[in-house]
Order: structure tokens, then C-alpha cells, then sequence
């Protein structure tokens, strides 16, 4: 029984290395993502905007185009999709300047999905009746480069800092997010038995 994020995660990774299931996620990932010279591999349609929102149009364009260029996203649509095909989650770290916010998004880096964890500590209180009342709910992400296996230290980053892509997938059991390859692992490990 997988117990944790972290060991779910490794053990995606370890299920599609296997030869049948690795030639399995090529051709799913080759359907998925279509990279043409002529055409990029995503766009954004505005044509049911107004025609009094041309100025709006053309600022969503734009950064939806500078988005995609902060990602390299028509060099790496293959992996990225792969790899969030595989892991099930995505993260990534925003970078802005602290001192001069207004200029946005100024860069995003990977970070890898067995370094970091969603945290929601309930802080409760009881009342006169001895009942348990939330006081408050804080959410952070906490990130450890040594990876959180054995450790609850790291860095607490802000929820607005990291953007957090789920394959939309829950264990209906457990609650937990899967990857589409949750599904595969039963018989990849009956084809190995066989071997």
C-alpha cells in the first residue's frame, strides 16, 4: 500500500520506465500534444469577446504568448505533458520582485512534486461547551530540496507563489490525487510477475 505522496509519486515513475507501459505513454503523450512548425501546439480563442474589448484581447494575447514563453512551452509541451502525465501533479515556482510587484511574472521554475506539500493547519479553540471551533485555516506549501520522505521541515512558501497543476484524478478511498498511470499498475506488475 502506497502511504504517501512522495512514495506514490516514485513509484509512477518507476511503472512507466517499464518497456510495454513507456511505449503506451508515448503514444498517448504524441496524441495529446501536436507540435507543427506552422501552428503552435496551444492558443487562446478571444473571438467571442466583443468588439469593445479589442484593447483586452489584444493585453490577453499577449500574455497568454509571454506565459508560454516564461514555460519554453512550444520546446517542452512533450515533456511537460508527460511528465504531468506521469506524476499526476505539476508544480511550479513564481518568481516576481518583491519590490516592484507591478511588473508580474518575471519567471516560473520546476519544482519537483516529491520536494513539496500542500499544508493546511486548522487552528481550532474550544468554546464554553468544550466543542471544537476553527479559529482559522492557514495554507501553505511546504518545500524541502532533500525532499519531505522523513522530515515536516522545509520552507513555508504562500499559495499565491506556486502554481499547482492535478491530473483530476482522487482515489475514491483514500482521497488522495492519482496519476492516469494509477491504473496501470496492477497490470504492469502481473506482466512482471510473468516475466
Amino acid at each position: 500500500i502506497l502511504r504517501n505522496e512522495l512514495q506514490m509519486v516514485n513509484y509512477y515513475r518507476e511503472v512507466s520506465t517499464y518497456p510495454d507501459c513507456d511505449t503506451a505513454i508515448e503514444q498517448i503523450v504524441n496524441e495529446a500534444v501536436i507540435v507543427d512548425e506552422a501552428k503552435p501546439p496551444v492558443s487562446i480563442n478571444l473571438e467571442n469577446l466583443p468588439k469593445e474589448y479589442t484593447k483586452l484581447k489584444k493585453t490577453l494575447q499577449n500574455e497568454f504568448d509571454y506565459i508560454l514563453s516564461l514555460y519554453s512551452f512550444n520546446e517542452n509541451c512533450h515533456d511537460l505533458f508527460k511528465r504531468w502525465y506521469i506524476d499526476g501533479r505539476l508544480y511550479y515556482f513564481v518568481m516576481i520582485d518583491p519590490k516592484t510587484p507591478k511588473k508580474g511574472i518575471l519567471d516560473v521554475k520546476y519544482i519537483d512534486p516529491r520536494k513539496i506539500k500542500k499544508i493546511t493547519a486548522v487552528n481550532k479553540e474550544k468554546d464554553e461547551n468544550g466543542i471544537d471551533i476553527v479559529k482559522d485555516v492557514e495554507e501553505y506549501y511546504l518545500f524541502n530540496d532533500e525532499g519531505l520522505l522523513n522530515t515536516t521541515q522545509g520552507i513555508k512558501l504562500s499559495p499565491d507563489s506556486i502554481v499547482d497543476v492535478k491530473s483530476g484524478l482522487v482515489d475514491a478511498n483514500t482521497g488522495e490525487v492519482i496519476s492516469h498511470l494509477f491504473k496501470a499498475i496492477k497490470p504492469v506488475n502481473q506482466l512482471k510477475m510473468m516475466e
